[in-house]
């Protein structure tokens, strides 16, 4: 239940979609900036994108104080010889709770920042994003990199699978306490770098979540 700590104050919040969709339907702000030229963005349109940048900044950096704060307590809460599991499971879940409203702010923004397009403006830029190469860690799970933007991406959509399992698990009747062992070094392993460990700290816990339940 360490996974609140990958949300510390060295995390960034971002918008956990393909690039198809942001591509083929959806402008980050900064790159309808970018080819303002080529769009032929109006000075108005800059304007509110400009805007909707400041605003996206603001709410990461508001999200990202609210995370470590959570981060912090369940830290503490860990701390102790005996885990209350339903109380802790809940201050995890708080933990992805806020995380979730800064995607959903983010992706407002988002909406926002096509709105303020026109339907041809709109053309021009999935033509521009057509051309563009994709990248090789295009993929639901990008292997971990240190200090690479992937690196929360892929821990975030592992981290949910891993507040899954327990679901499922305490659901089904059955005791969490060896993921939660498993789970112990994830918080350090994080805040010292070492991706590739914290990833493979999850990968056994997520093995260990697929064991049938025994009779």
């Amino acid at each position: 239940m360490l996974l609140g700590a990958a949300f510390s104050a060295n995390a960034r919040a971002q918008v956990d979609v393909g690039r198809d969709l942001l591509g083929e339907n959806l402008f980050p702000p900064d790159l309808i900036l970018r080819q303002a030229d080529e769009i032929a963005l109006t000075n108005s349109q800059r304007g509110a994108v400009t805007n909707l940048i400041r605003e996206m900044k603001k709410t990461i950096t508001e999200g990202r104080g609210k995370i470590t704060s959570a981060s912090d307590q369940l830290r503490e809460s860990l701390k102790s010889a005996a885990v209350p599991e339903s109380a802790i499971v809940d201050q995890f879940s708080g933990v992805l709770d806020i995380e979730k409203e800064i995607k959903r702010g983010q992706f407002a923004m988002l909406v926002r920042a096509k709105n303020l397009l026109t339907p041809e403006q709109q053309d021009k830029l999935r033509e521009i994003v057509r051309k563009q190469p994709r990248k090789a860690n295009d993929r639901k799970l990008p292997p971990i990199e240190p200090s690479s933007t992937d690196v929360r991406r892929t821990l975030d959509a592992r981290m949910e699978l891993v507040q899954a399992g327990i679901e499922k698990w305490r659901n089904e009747g059955r005791d969490p306490t060896p993921v939660l062992e498993i789970m112990k070094g994830f918080a350090d392993q994080m805040q010292t770098g070492k991706h590739a460990e914290a990833k493979e700290t999850l990968t056994r816990a997520l093995q260990l979540l697929d064991e049938p339940k025994r009779r």
